[in-house]
């Protein structure tokens, strides 16, 4: 792990978004605190990482669960039947 102070970041970027992605992963600092981190990644992990990030999932699930304790919510044989019957 490497630690880059934001000044020298903005002067050499190119270095070490190199370093995040071939050799390890690298910590920036702002007045000597850990600021950001750049690190390597790939589409799977994009894609992973924004469903968990941005997407509420954790939000979403936990509103379903308290939506089927409640009784607000029916199986999937129940929806086919509701289908079919339109």
């Amino acid at each position: 792990m490497q630690f880059v102070n934001i000044r020298e970041l903005s002067r050499a970027t190119s270095k070490y978004v190199k370093i995040a992605n071939e050799e390890d992963e690298v910590i920036v600092t702002r007045n000597g605190h850990p600021y950001a981190l750049l690190q390597k990644i790939d589409g799977d992990e994009l894609e992973d990482f924004i469903i968990a990030k941005h997407l509420n999932l954790n939000n979403d699930y936990e509103t379903a669960q308290g939506e089927h304790q409640n009784g607000k919510t029916i199986n999937a044989r129940e929806l086919l039947n509701q289908i079919e019957k339109e």
